[in-house]
């Protein structure tokens, strides 16, 4: 899950059957949670009109590629349609066909089918001879509807994401009013309509077109919020969750914001550990690493570094940086070597970081995720109240704190406000759900695994020790119980911690 503080001044079962029936018409009407400011209700959906079967055809890296048709507006079911882009890789063994396996590899905004073929390399064998690895661009995403700010490709300096003076501070809500309204020049037919309810009501027309009676799904970072919430709306649909790196879709929004930031500035401390230690690690900033990083952020509020090509690092660029690599341990080394660079006067290592950070995941991705972050996670439109939410943040952590409060600005400006509410997902009926965190992972504190699993009725927990960001990746333990589940349904004891 993206922090909400990114360039732009925007952010961020057991149990189970093996054979898949034919899948229903999914034009049974569904009871659905919505919200509006204070409360949470509920309202019958109407009726979707019913979904056919994909019209696979060959594409890229040896896929398959399709659409599945969704109404922009599920309340008014019978209006425009868009297309939701899906790819998959076919089960290896077709006789020994469960299934499809869905992912969601996370953002919001990142591109399921950009993604799949990083996927394929991970999924062990045995999921892939048993199941359709099948993936998928959210509504807002890249082939899907994208969401479009006219903001791609620019390379002018980003604004500083935690000001210090009311000059800066002004500035970076000047830029987010401007974003704002560029966004709803340029998409403002979607914007109302890319929130994770949409999406996860997506996600049901998708199992229905790939032929599957229950859905199957593994969902990483904010994909486990989507898997969630689709398990909150259809319980009697699941056949098996794996929600790896959890999102508690029950904390507020200041409280998601701080406990990230936390979060990361444990990892950053990580890193300083490595980097004193390391010679891999060319920073050589002292005894006192976080005084030397604050003290290269407030230089480059005062002066940028030139980068090269024209390009410069200020303090935008230097926060999209160290965010970018923070994920994981082996991406310590290019942080070391970046910063090692800019306090010999080059900027060009941050701006190489930065420029990926913002393009990972698809081509649009920062644009989606703002969009599909301001609709689920409501912010204060009292912007007066930031220079002290920023100050309190930072007790707790210096580097993140302002960073994480600031970044809701562009949320506060947005032109159509949150209408949920944060609560608990019980998602009474499901199957076991498997909840995965890692004990150190930054963007998704471990701690909002062991909420989630304690909010959902029926859910495992599985932890994994480890400083990365989803456990699926680097842990083989993880894979294997993974595989275990959605194979066969076989959850190991509730609290198992992988130690690797």
């Amino acid at each position: 899950m993206r922090h909400r503080a990114a360039a732009l001044v925007v952010l961020l079962a057991a149990g189970c059957s093996t054979t898949p029936r034919a899948a229903p018409q999914s034009s049974t009407s569904t009871t659905a949670t919505t919200s509006t400011t204070t409360t949470s209700t509920t309202t019958t959906v109407p009726p979707a009109p019913p979904v056919p079967p994909v019209a696979w055809t060959p594409c890229q890296d040896g896929l398959q590629c399709g659409t599945v048709a969704a109404p922009l507006d599920y309340q008014h079911p019978d209006g425009r349609m868009i297309q939701i882009a899906v790819a998959r890789h076919p089960a290896r063994v077709p006789g020994e066909r469960i299934g499809s396996l869905i992912i969601n590899p996370g953002g919001p905004g990142d591109s399921g089918v950009d993604e799949l073929p990083v996927e394929l390399r991970v999924i062990t064998a045995d999921v892939q001879d048993r199941f359709d690895i099948v993936s998928f661009d959210p509504r807002g995403v890249e082939r899907s509807s994208p969401v479009d700010c006219g903001t791609s490709g620019s390379t002018g300096l980003l604004p500083d994401p935690a000001p210090t003076t009311a000059a800066a501070q002004q500035a970076l809500i000047a830029n987010a009013q401007a974003y704002a309204a560029d966004c709803e020049k340029h998409s403002g037919d979607i914007l109302p309509f890319v929130d994770t309810y949409s999406a996860a009501r997506d996600l049901d027309r998708i199992r229905a077109a790939v032929g599957d009676a229950r859905l199957t799904y593994m969902g990483q970072s904010y994909g486990t919020f989507l898997g969630a919430t689709y398990a909150e709306l259809f319980p009697d649909r699941v056949r098996a969750l794996v929600l790896d790196g959890a999102v508690d879709p029950a904390l507020s929004t200041d409280d998601m914001d701080l406990e990230q930031a936390e979060a990361f500035e444990g990892n950053l401390d990580a890193f300083f550990s490595w980097c004193a230690g390391s010679s891999a690690c060319p920073w050589r900033p002292g005894s006192d690493s976080r005084g030397a990083l604050i003290a290269l952020l407030d230089r480059l509020r005062r002066q940028p570094l030139p980068a090269g090509g024209g390009r410069q690092a200020g303090p935008g660029e230097l926060v999209n940086a160290v965010f970018g690599t923070l994920d994981a341990r082996s991406f310590f080394p290019s942080l070391g070597r970046a910063l090692a660079r800019a306090e010999g006067g080059d900027g060009g290592g941050i701006v190489a970081l930065s420029d990926g950070y913002q393009t990972h995941g698809g081509p649009n991705t920062i644009d989606a995720n703002t969009a599909i972050t301001c609709l689920d996670h409501p912010t204060s439109r009292d912007l007066s109240t930031y220079p002290a939410t920023a100050q309190a943040a930072a007790q707790g952590a210096p580097f993140f704190g302002p960073i994480e409060a600031w970044g809701a600005a562009t949320c506060a400006v947005w032109p159509v406000p949150s209408q949920r509410v944060p609560h608990p997902i019980r998602a009474a009926g499901t199957p076991p759900i498997l909840v995965i965190g890692t004990t150190h992972d930054p963007a998704t504190p471990y701690l909002w695994a062991v909420r989630l699993a304690a909010e959902l009725q029926n859910a495992v927990l599985v932890g994994r020790q480890g400083n990365d960001h989803v456990a699926y990746f680097y842990s083989p333990c993880v894979r294997s119980i993974v595989a275990g589940y959605v194979i066969a349904g076989t959850l190991p004891a509730n609290q198992t911690l992988c130690p690797y």
